[in-house]
């Protein structure tokens, strides 16, 4: 199980440490204390798999790795399942890329030396000829193989209102009924000071 991905290019720096991909992350911090990040081949999958009927927040992002890194190397744990799931903190990883924003590089690697991590090593411009680089080691929980079906892509059920609107990334909001969505907007109420309904 290996996973290394490089990020040089500017503007997809840019989409990854400040507007897109740590606005995601960001979100879920708010939502959930963990969350899994499932990596394939050709994308990344941020999930949050709480029922919803319960009171919980469900959540499933999908990004193409295509539009983020430069290099991206991933072997899953075998050759018929080449995927990777893994449990970590949202903030974690938010605090890393927070350190990714006025970055020349940001290198991410899973690495298990005492305990599994995902690696973030971010470099960034120093006065001198050379950079400086500052690390940080997410501490991650690898999930195994005979839970992946619990993170599998929800079937959307038919819902009151949808709502789809596009803003340089596609993005679809299903709404259920509305007292249910009541309940769950009073579980939101922490992201932010207002509203639209």
């Amino acid at each position: 199980m290996r996973f290394r991905a490089k990020i040089v290019d500017l503007a997809c720096l840019n989409h990854f440490s400040r507007e897109y991909v740590r606005g995601v992350i960001n979100t879920i911090a708010k939502l959930a204390k963990t969350c899994t990040l499932r990596l394939t081949v050709n994308k990344l999958y941020f999930i949050l798999s709480d029922r919803v009927a319960n009171g919980g927040v469900g959540m499933w992002c999908e990004l193409c790795q295509g539009n983020f890194f430069d290099e991206f190397q991933m072997e899953g744990v075998a050759a018929d399942h080449n995927e990777i799931y893994l449990e970590l903190m949202p903030e974690n990883l938010s605090r890393a890329l927070k350190t990714a924003q006025s970055a020349k590089a940001v290198k991410i690697k899973l690495t298990n030396k005492h305990s599994p991590c995902l690696r973030v090593a971010v470099e960034l411009p120093s006065l001198s000829s050379s950079s400086r680089i500052v690390t940080h080691d997410i501490p991650v929980k690898v999930i195994p193989r005979r839970l992946w079906n619990d993170f599998r892509e929800p079937v959307v059920p038919d819902f009151d209102v949808s709502l789809c609107f596009y803003i340089s990334y596609g993005v679809s909001i299903y709404l259920p009924v509305l007292k249910t969505m009541k309940s769950i907007v009073e579980r939101m109420k922490n992201l932010s000071n207002h509203i639209v309904s």
